[in-house]
């Protein structure tokens, strides 16, 4: 008999649909080709240290640190119902086709309970990018040979095991250390959340022993048949680390020797700068993404892209750490863009100015992880059906999708100096020349990759030597600033970057090939809980 064992109902009744339902119970669906079963997340769970030895239920320092011999778990109190029909499903089967997500997590909430029970079968996977009945049709007839993905489980309980390691011996040590000092409670540690609570609390450090210093500005306006701003620029070696001048007696003085003189244009280069549109998302982009433009925070952007994934089928898998797409998907582009089409008449018009036939730098095969980046899926999505956050991050999916099929964006990008009794102005100037891509976003949505506002300014056509007499100046007094409080979206990024905190070449490599600390699918979780435990 062959078992489907699926991560969570409704992924089963997806899978049951497409091979075909004949009878249904609590537990499980009969279908045309075996029996699917679902478990409710992980239904087996670490056991506590006075599992291992009663003596451990009193917490002392003489008995740390406690490292198993060989590792238990036992069934949750609230799954036990469903474990035992699995168990029974599990022992009269002799093929397993593991369908749980597609992902580390979900290799061990598969392989955990098959080696509780002792299944010795055949074990195959099933490996799904999006749940639409055209993904779910295609990964059916792929299945993957379970050797495949078992390395994601040896994975998966490394992690499980560091993470209890970590936490039972850390907490206790702390909380009894806080208590030997007058403290109360537990200090919680963990392994991921401990480091990210520290990224946070030196960064509010940071800004609370913040001391502003006020420096100056200088700004010479310019007329060459329209005038224009130029900013100066100090002389190294008299500026602090940061390019700023100190001294508004310096600045005033350079005021006061270019006043109702003429400047020379020593510099005027024009280059043309060719932008490809933003990569798909990955989740941690995503969530940066919304943090920045909707202030969603982290969990709540990844419940909203896994409710569009599993629940309106609009969007495919949905903790992804790839932001590219595989080549070989390529052609599939023509049917998810006419599926986009029928269901939003805005998109309709828009496909007229879409050429499928351009391939963006998004599409590289050689850079796809387990997944490729999250995108829509062939499904004609229900706008209607979303609510309003779920509509807006759908949108914006959308969005980073349909932009790889339009031209790059282009434009000039004007360098200026001007040199004027022995000093230097500087400044730049942008002319747009094809909008391309940026035709899907507003202002808003792109503030991020704005230079400063000196790049809106239209300047005059110059040429090298050319003279350019000063109208007059202006003196800005301005102070430091302390760095941001993190956003969740920040954080995320913080977390995904925390190597260049660390002076050690080993652990920083090895952080930068795990790209930080924690994973796609657990940052936001961390982050939860830490704000949950204030």
């Amino acid at each position: 008999m062959r078992v489907y064992l699926c991560e969570k109902p409704s992924q089963a009744r997806d899978i049951a649909a497409v091979l075909g339902v004949q009878s249904k119970d609590k537990s499980s669906i009969t279908t045309a080709d075996g029996v699917v079963t679902w478990a409710f997340g992980h239904l087996l769970e670490q056991v506590p240290p006075d599992a291992y030895d009663e003596t451990l239920k009193r917490w002392a320092l003489a008995s740390l640190p406690i490292a198993p011999a060989q590792w238990k778990v036992a069934v949750k109190d609230s799954a036990k119902d469903q474990f035992k029909a699995i168990a029974a499903l599990l022992k009269k089967a002799t093929e397993v086709v593991i369908a749980t997500d597609a992902d580390r997590e979900g290799e061990m909430i598969a392989r955990e309970l098959m080696d509780y029970v002792g299944f010795k079968g055949k074990i195959q996977r099933l490996w799904l990018s999006a749940l639409d009945v055209a993904s779910v049709k295609k990964a059916l007839a792929n299945l993957k040979p379970g050797t495949e993905t078992a390395g994601l489980y040896q994975s998966a309980l490394g992690r499980s095991r560091a993470d209890w390691l970590v936490g039972m011996n850390l907490t206790r040590a702390f909380t009894l250390a806080g208590r030997s000092q007058g403290s109360e409670g537990v200090r919680s540690v963990g392994r991921v959340q401990t480091p990210t609570l520290n990224l946070v609390v030196q960064r509010d450090r940071q800004i609370e022993g913040f001391k502003p210093v006020p420096y100056f500005e200088l700004f010479g306006f310019f007329a060459a048949g329209q005038a224009f701003k130029t900013k100066w620029k100090m002389p190294e070696g008299q500026n602090d680390e940061a390019g700023h001048c100190l001294d508004r007696n310096t600045i005033e003085a350079v005021a006061i020797k270019i006043a109702d003189k003429t400047g020379t244009v020593s510099r005027c280069e024009t280059k043309r700068i060719t932008e490809n549109a933003p990569l798909p998302f990955s989740l941690s982009s995503l969530q940066k993404a919304c943090s920045a433009q909707f202030g969603l925070g982290a969990q709540e952007v990844l419940d909203i892209a896994q409710a569009l994934y599993e629940t309106h089928k609009a969007t495919t898998y949905p903790r992804s750490d790839c932001n590219y797409l595989p080549e070989e998907q390529f052609h599939e582009a023509s049917g998810i863009v006419k599926a986009l089409a029928s269901a939003d008449p805005d998109i309709h018009r828009l496909s007229e100015k879409l050429d499928l036939s351009r391939k963006s730098p998004a599409w590289n095969t050689k850079k796809i992880t387990a997944h490729h980046a999250i995108i829509p899926t062939h499904t004609p999505p229900n706008l209607e059906a979303m609510n309003g956050n779920e509509r807006k991050v759908y949108e914006l999916i959308r969005r980073h999708y349909l932009a790889q099929f339009l031209p790059p964006y282009e434009y000039d990008r004007t360098q200026i100096d001007i040199t004027i009794e022995a000093e230097l102005f500087q400044t730049t100037g942008k002319i747009e020349q094809m909008t391309g891509w940026r035709m899907l976003y507003g202002k808003a949505d792109l503030a991020d990759d704005e230079p400063n506002d000196d790049d809106e300014q239209t300047l005059p056509a110059l040429t090298q030597g050319q003279a350019v007499p000063l109208t007059h100046t202006e003196v800005a007094a301005k102070q430091t600033k302390p760095p941001s409080r993190y956003t969740e979206g920040t954080l995320i990024d913080a977390m995904q970057t925390i190597g260049k905190h660390i002076t050690d070449s080993r652990l920083k490599a090895i952080l930068k090939e795990n790209s930080g600390i924690g994973t796609e699918a657990t940052r936001a979780g961390i982050i939860a809980n830490l704000i949950e435990r204030d």
